[in-house]
């Protein structure tokens, strides 16, 4: 007889039998037993809720109301909690509710477990939208995405009376216990939209460019992580792994979701800890400002923030610069420096009519703008103090001088590279899309830069295939450090001064 059918066998018992009464305590005592013969780690807990459940006595009270006599049609429903808790299945699905910051949720296999993590992901984001409370407009929109058992929007609903929150997902089932839970948050289930479909495309498209927050806690699991049995065995997995390796849907949502936040909005998505460090550097490269990795309760980082540049330009012109730069062709824009000529570094051509353009000596190399220090690091070698001076001065206008990883070349026909991350947002977003890009200042050798993208485009002797219109607000060139040796030199002072030097 295993340790299940002994519970129920000992409760009926007890029950029928008019010489002894089943207690509250008692039954707490013999369900916390047969758990732990069952090897439930949890035990005490779980025999706690699943008593509260059974019993309608909050955990807290139980020591009080040990000596209550049980009836049967409690033991009965203990013993069915009970049962399935001792066969693995997690106790918030068992009890059928969790509690989520001021939320009592109805949870079971619809939709992942509401987890304290997500909490403070959730307490982040409104405590952002209070910072925003004085915003003339009547409400702060919010975007959902892949919402569940809706923890995430209606925590944000409850607790910002401002807000109204556009909740998404794929699952129908999901929609339909988030609807449940919606359905017991009074009045402020007014200010809850539901939508089902994939991602973005369950968005109303009049939400594109308008959103203050977008949050997610996608799938971010990748199937070789060490899952515990009872998150593999029993909840959505398609609310658990994110692609091959976790990333698939973070990478998505940072690609796309800059173009549904208004400016300074913010994205704000949950990742695991071993992710954090990549999705934070990968925000960086897709143009997002003000990026940071926050810890959750445990000190682990559990969630990147980021929010949409004020200076962004509209999508089209980037789609037009990066279509131009594909093709071949120079592209003329204003950088955070000077107004540079912009050609893709792995088009040889297309950098040799860049050094046309400018008249410029083809023994004086051209620096390499890149969106990031992953991109960088596929063309150079960068040692730690590298990295300390990019950790501290990208993005920026610091060109970092190291040894090509491609050995010479083909171009100026050195082994080295200057590589630098600029500033603008949309410009990082820009060469993420098109990969690297040469740029050097878009003039005439030796001849004064103009301040607009427009007026120094006219300067150059080859046509640009696209200006992006716009003035350089930084008019000083950038500092320029060769790291190739023991310890960095200055071969350029610029705009960034850096310390000791």
């Amino acid at each position: 007889m295993n340790g299940n059918n002994s519970l129920r066998l000992e409760m009926t018992k007890l029950d029928d039998d008019p010489g002894e009464i089943l207690t509250v305590g008692r039954l707490h005592t013999d369900i916390a037993e047969r758990l732990l013969i069952a090897g439930v780690e949890d035990h005490e807990t779980s025999a706690r809720r699943i008593v509260e459940e059974a019993t309608g006595i909050e955990v807290e009270l139980l020591p009080l109301e040990k000596d209550q006599p049980v009836t049967q049609r409690v033991v009965a429903r203990a013993d069915a909690m009970s049962q399935r808790r001792a066969h693995g299945e997690p106790l918030q699905y068992v009890v059928g509710s969790w509690n989520f910051r001021y939320l009592d949720l109805a949870v079971d296999s619809r939709a992942l477990i509401p987890r304290p993590e997500t909490e403070v992901v959730a307490g982040f984001a409104i405590d952002q939208l209070k910072a925003m409370d004085d915003r003339a407009e009547a409400s702060l929109l919010v975007a959902d995405m892949g919402t569940g058992s809706g923890a995430i929007a209606l925590s944000i609903a409850q607790e910002v009376s401002t807000s109204r929150i556009h909740a998404t997902d794929i699952s129908s089932e999901a929609l339909s216990l988030a609807r449940s839970n919606l359905a017991g948050l009074g009045t402020d289930a007014a200010r809850v939209h539901l939508h089902h479909g994939d991602w973005f495309e369950a968005l109303p498209d009049q939400l594109s460019g308008e959103l203050d927050v977008l949050i997610s806690n996608p799938p971010y699991i990748s199937p070789t992580d060490d899952l515990p049995t009872g998150v593999k065995d029993w909840e959505p997995s398609a609310a658990l792994f994110g692609g091959e390796d976790g990333f698939t849907y973070l990478d998505f949502l940072t690609r796309h979701g800059r173009d549904w936040l208004r400016p300074r909005g913010w994205l704000i998505l949950e990742c695991g800890s071993n992710q954090a460090d990549r999705l934070r550097k990968l925000a960086v490269a897709r143009g997002y400002s003000e990026v940071r990795a926050e810890f959750d309760l445990s000190g682990a980082e559990r969630f990147v923030a980021a929010r949409r540049p004020v200076d962004d330009i509209n999508r089209s012109h980037l789609v037009a610069a990066v279509d131009a730069l594909n093709a071949g062709t120079l592209v003329v824009a204003p950088t955070d420096t000077l107004p540079g000529v912009l050609a893709k570094y792995d088009d040889t051509a297309a950098v040799e009519a860049s050094y046309k353009a400018k008249e410029r000596p083809r023994d004086q190399p051209v620096p390499v703008l890149v969106s990031g220090i992953e991109q960088a690091e596929e063309l150079v070698y960068l040692d730690e103090g590298s990295r300390e001076l990019i950790e501290d001065h990208w993005p920026g206008a610091l060109t970092i001088v190291a040894r090509r990883r491609n050995g010479v070349d083909p171009v100026h026909g050195g082994n080295t590279l200057g590589v630098r991350c600029p500033n603008p947002g949309w410009l990082r977003l820009l060469i993420d899309d098109s990969g690297p890009v040469t740029g050097s200042s878009a003039n005439l050798h030796g001849v004064e830069t103009k301040f607009t993208a427009q007026e120094a485009a006219a300067t150059l002797a080859v046509q640009a295939g696209y200006v992006i219109q716009g003035t350089s607000e930084g008019g000083l060139a950038s500092t320029v450090v060769d790291v190739t040796g023991d310890s960095p030199v200055v071969l350029r002072q610029g705009a960034v001064t850096l310390r000791g030097h």
